[in-house]
C-alpha cells in the first residue's frame, strides 16, 4: 500500500502562496456582500428555535433569572443557556435586535477559520490547511448558520478548538503530553455542553483515543479521566442549579424532545405508514396524557423535569417495540444528516425560496420515494451539492482507512468526533447538526482524495509506492 494510505503525507510546503491569499480575499469580499445583502434584504434569521433564545436573553438581561418568562420566575431547563446568555451580553450593551447577533456570528465563523488554519498547518500539513480554509469559506452551511439566531456558530467557536487543543496536547514533544493543552480542551468541551448538551459525552469519546494512544498505562487513563473532570466541573454550576431547582442534576430537555417528537414519528412512518407531521401530534397528545394520568395519580402537578423525563420513557418504550424498524431508521438519518444539502438552509436566511419542499413534511412512509419528491423539487444548485456531498462521503469513508492506519491520535480523535457528531441525533439527521464536524470531514475526505490518487498513479503509470510519504 502506498504512503498516502499507510499514514500521513509528507508535510508540504507551509508558506502562505500568492493563489492562496488571493482566493482568501475574494471569499471574505463575497462574504461581505453577502451581509449587505442580508442587510438589504432583512433575510430570514428567525427559525423554529430562535424564539425561546430570545425570550431566554431577554429574561436573563432584563431580569438576572433564566426563565423563558419576563413577567414570573419559571426556571427554564428544555434548553441550556450558553446561547441565550450570548445574545443577553448583545443586549446588555444595549445592541437591540436581530442584525447585531447575525454579525458578530460571522466574525466569530471567520475566527474559527483562522482556527482552522492554524491548528490543521501545525498539525498536519499547509497544503491541506489551504484547501480545508477556502472550503470553510465557501461551505454552504458556513454561509447560512451565521445567518440564523441559532446555537450553531457558538458551539463550532468551542468545539474547534478543543479539537485541536487535543492535537497539540498529543503532538507535544515532552516524554509527557502538555497537559495545559488537555485542560484547556476539557473547559472548551464544559462550556460546549452550555451550548449544545451532546458535547458533555466527548470527553468518553476521546477517552478511548488517549488510552489506546497511551498503550494503556496508569498515566493515559488518568488524562482520559482528567479530560473528563475538568469538562464536569465547568458544566457543575448548571447541574447544580437543576439539582437545586428539580432535585435532579439535569442536563437538558434536548435527549426527551429528540426521542418524543422526532424518533418515535419516524418509526410510525413505517411502522404504522403515518406521515410525520400526523405522527409528532399524536406522539405530543399522547405525552400530555400520560402526564395528565401521573399527575392524578400523584396527585399534584408535575415539574418540567419530570415532565420531559416522562416523555423520554413513555417514547423509549415504544421504539423498543420495533428495534429493527428503529436501528433502520437510525441509519437512515445518519445518511441524511451526512448528506443533507446546506444550500436549503442558506435559502432560507436570506428568505429565498420560503416555500421549498421540506423533507420531514413530504407524506410518504417509503424513504426512498420521499428522497425522490424532495430531490425533484429542488433546484440544480442544490442537487449539484447533493452529489459533490456525496463523492465527499466516499472520500471521507477511504480517508478513515488512512486515519486509522496513521497511528496519528489528533486524526483519530476528529475521525471519532465526525462519526459521534453525525451518530447522536439518530432519525432526526438534520443538515445543521453536522455543521460542528465540516472541516474535520472535509480533512478526511482530503486525506481520502490523496490515498486514491497515489493509488491511481501506481497503478496506471506502474510506479512503485513512494514509500518516503509514510510517517
Amino acid at each position: 500500500m502506498t504512503g498516502a494510505c499507510r499514514g500521513l503525507p509528507p508535510r508540504l510546503d507551509a508558506g502562505r502562496s500568492r493563489a492562496f491569499l488571493f482566493a482568501v480575499a475574494v471569499l471574505l469580499t463575497l462574504r461581505l456582500a453577502l451581509l449587505l445583502l442580508l442587510w438589504a434584504v432583512g433575510g430570514e434569521p428567525l427559525q423554529p428555535d430562535s424564539p425561546l433564545y430570545l425570550t431566554l436573553a431577554q429574561a436573563l438581561a432584563e431580569q438576572g433569572w433564566f426563565s423563558s418568562s419576563l413577567e414570573r420566575y419559571h426556571p427554564e431547563v428544555f434548553r441550556t443557556p450558553g446561547y441565550p446568555g450570548l445574545l443577553a451580553g448583545l443586549l446588555l450593551l444595549g445592541l437591540e435586535g436581530t442584525l447585531w447577533p447575525l454579525l458578530l456570528q460571522e466574525a466569530l465563523y471567520l475566527v474559527v477559520v483562522a482556527i482552522f488554519y492554524l491548528g490543521t498547518r501545525s498539525l498536519l500539513d499547509g497544503g491541506l490547511a489551504r484547501a480545508v480554509v477556502i472550503f470553510l469559506l465557501i461551505e454552504p452551511g458556513g454561509i447560512a448558520y451565521p445567518k440564523l439566531i441559532a446555537s450553531d456558530t457558538l458551539n463550532l467557536l468551542l468545539i474547534v478548538p478543543a479539537l485541536f487543543a487535543l492535537g497539540w496536547h498529543f503532538g507535544s514533544r515532552r516524554i509527557v503530553p502538555r497537559w495545559s493543552w488537555l485542560i484547556m480542551a476539557g473547559v472548551l468541551l464544559g462550556a460546549a455542553a452550555w451550548v449544545r448538551p451532546a458535547a458533555f459525552l466527548l470527553p468518553l469519546v476521546f477517552a478511548l483515543v488517549i488510552i489506546v494512544s497511551g498503550r494503556f498505562r496508569a498515566e493515559a487513563f488518568a488524562r482520559a479521566a482528567a479530560l473528563a473532570l475538568v469538562t464536569a466541573l465547568v458544566l457543575s454550576p448548571w447541574l447544580l442549579r437543576n439539582q437545586a431547582e428539580f432535585g435532579k442534576p439535569y442536563l437538558s430537555g434536548q435527549a426527551s424532545n429528540m426521542f418524543a417528537n422526532y424518533h418515535l414519528p419516524y418509526v410510525w412512518e413505517v411502522t404504522r405508514g403515518l406521515p410525520f407531521s400526523e405522527g409528532q401530534r399524536e406522539a405530543l397528545a399522547l405525552g400530555d396524557a400520560a402526564i395528565t394520568t401521573a399527575e392524578v395519580e400523584l396527585g399534584r402537578s408535575l415539574d418540567a423535569v419530570e415532565q420531559l423525563d416522562l416523555r423520554q420513557e413513555q417514547a423509549l418504550a415504544m421504539l423498543l417495540e420495533h428495534p429493527a424498524v428503529y436501528a433502520q431508521r437510525w441509519v437512515i438519518g445518519m445518511l441524511k444528516t451526512l448528506n443533507g444539502p446546506g444550500l436549503l438552509d442558506a435559502f432560507a436566511a436570506f428568505g429565498h425560496q420560503t416555500e421549498r419542499v421540506r423533507f420531514s413534511a413530504i407524506e410518504e412512509a417509503s424513504f426512498t420515494r420521499k428522497v425522490q419528491l424532495f430531490l425533484a423539487g429542488q433546484d440544480l444548485l442544490v442537487l449539484a451539492e447533493v452529489m459533490l456531498r456525496s463523492a465527499l462521503l466516499v472520500l471521507a469513508l477511504a480517508g478513515a482507512v488512512v486515519v486509522m492506519r496513521s497511528g496519528n491520535p489528533f486524526l483519530w480523535s476528529i475521525m471519532f468526533f465526525s462519526a459521534y457528531t453525525v451518530f447522536i441525533p439518530g432519525p432526526m439527521g438534520l443538515t445543521r447538526l453536522r455543521f460542528a464536524a465540516e472541516g474535520f470531514l472535509f480533512t478526511q475526505a482530503w486525506l481520502g482524495l490523496r490515498c486514491l490518487l497515489d493509488l491511481t498513479g501506481w497503478i496506471v503509470m506502474g510506479r512503485r509506492p513512494d514509500r518516503s510519504t509514510a510517517t
